[in-house]
């Protein structure tokens, strides 16, 4: 009798072990048990059992919406191990998170699994990492991408932005097909803002090229100029937070394209301060030579010119000085305006002694404008020592034209008198010498 309750006592116990032993029938059994969720977790956490298991675990506690408890397991593994995991974790994810139908916003749990591919991406290494933009460059490059980009934590500019051009050439293909669609007499197929921000997010040179066309050719849509410029804006100038800043690589070879469409005069608002700024991006000295070139491009709006300087003075610094000066073509400035487009960022510019040599140059040029900028940015960085220099320019004669602005509103009796640049440059001596 001893020996039989022995006997039955060790199978009770085989049994018992049976059934807590991480195996695949048991992961998936735990889905569906009261203590499963703390089984899955332990044997997720567990760096001693299989990483094909481990990620099968992770996978079902995703399922049963434990995402926060696999992040934190994920962050307490060791290097090699979380690397292993996900390699194995990321396919079983990416069962979770496609759909088949394209046209269509996946559920929430295909939307959780993709945000987890997202996040696991970062402990990847590089052969699961390319494993893993594969699957998000298919889940969000289709049609549906408009909707698509807008699920979840991650959102698609921010994917494209991490995926790279391989996100932004797939993107131009749902781009294209939204354009070639057939039964577009009538209405023309909506291009997204999510859709341009993501093509521009991903840097692909394909990507910008497809967008700056969309700016330069009719497509019904007198908004998608403005919008596709915006996109861009949005990658290269100034993410506002959603995603980090593209580098400016891609932006080279395009700006003469770029300085075309800031040249165009009947594009939408805004487009060509976009155009302007993109220039400026790319970084010198590529930068400088075409926003130099625009200063004196005869454009309607007096902004235009503006625009390019000081865009060129940003990407340029002291380095761009002087041609940014020179370029200045001789119409009305309101000093006002003269001051807050160029004059104050050239003032801040570094090294300081520097700056004051490139204009007290300047103070010599031939150009009447590029000597009363000089005159303007001595003032502006308070540089007393320079008074007398510009008290010596007192007999010039040359008229500040539009000194005060528009003065169009005020009674003709009330309206002051434009000074000479000799009288402003006095001016400026006695406020340099009155302030030291």
């Amino acid at each position: 009798m001893l020996a039989r309750f022995l006997m039955i006592t060790a199978l009770a116990a085989v049994g018992a072990a049976g059934c807590d032993k991480v195996n695949d029938e048991n992961i998936d059994k735990w889905t569906h048990t009261e203590k499963g969720p703390e089984k899955l977790k332990n044997a997720f956490a567990d760096e001693s059992i299989d990483a094909d298991l481990a990620a099968h675990a992770g996978a079902n506690m995703i399922k049963k919406n434990m995402d926060s408890d696999v992040r934190s397991e994920l962050e307490a593994m060791s290097g090699p191990r979380r690397a292993a995991v996900v390699g194995k974790l990321a396919p079983r994810l990416w069962e979770l998170a496609r759909v088949e139908r394209e046209d269509v916003l996946p559920d929430s749990g295909r939307i959780a699994a993709k945000d987890m591919l997202v996040l696991v991406r970062k402990y990847a290494d590089d052969a699961s990492k390319g494993q893993i933009d594969g699957y998000l460059v298919d889940w969000y490059g289709v049609k549906s991408y408009e909707a698509r980009a807008q699920a979840g934590g991650h959102l698609g500019a921010e994917v494209m932005r991490l995926v790279g051009p391989a996100g932004g050439k797939k993107l131009v293909e749902v781009l294209n097909s939204l354009i070639a669609a057939p039964g577009q007499e009538k209405t023309k197929n909506k291009i997204g803002d999510q859709l341009l921000v993501g093509i521009a997010a991903s840097g692909s040179p394909d990507g910008l090229k497809a967008l700056l066309e969309l700016v330069k050719t009719e497509h019904g849509d007198p908004t998608l100029p403005a919008r596709a410029m915006a996109a861009l804006y949005l990658a290269y100038v100034n993410p506002r937070g959603q995603f980090d800043i593209r580098t400016a690589e891609p932006l080279v070879p395009l700006l003469e394209q770029l300085g075309g469409i800031a040249e165009t005069e009947s594009l939408p608002d805004g487009v060509a301060d976009d155009a302007i700024a993109l220039i400026g991006a790319a970084g010198a000295p590529a930068c400088v030579a075409p926003l130099v070139s625009m200063i004196s491009y005869p454009h309607s709006s007096s902004r235009f010119k503006f625009a390019a300087a000081n865009n060129a003075l940003r990407c340029g610094g002291l380095s761009a000085v002087r041609q940014v000066f020179h370029a200045l073509p001789d119409v009305p400035y309101a000093q006002l305006e003269l001051k807050g487009s160029i004059v104050v960022d050239t003032a801040k510019l570094t090294p300081r002694e520097q700056v004051l040599a490139a204009m007290r140059e300047l103070l010599g040029d031939k150009n009447k404008i590029a000597r009363w900028a000089a005159v303007e940015t001595i003032l502006a960085m308070h540089s007393a020592d320079d008074a007398p220099k510009l008290a010596a320019l007192a007999g010039e004669r040359d008229v500040l034209v539009g000194f005060f602005g528009d003065q169009s509103g005020v009674e003709p009796k009330a309206r002051k008198t434009d000074p000479t640049l000799g009288e402003r440059a006095k001016e400026a001596a006695g406020k340099l010498t009155a302030g030291k």
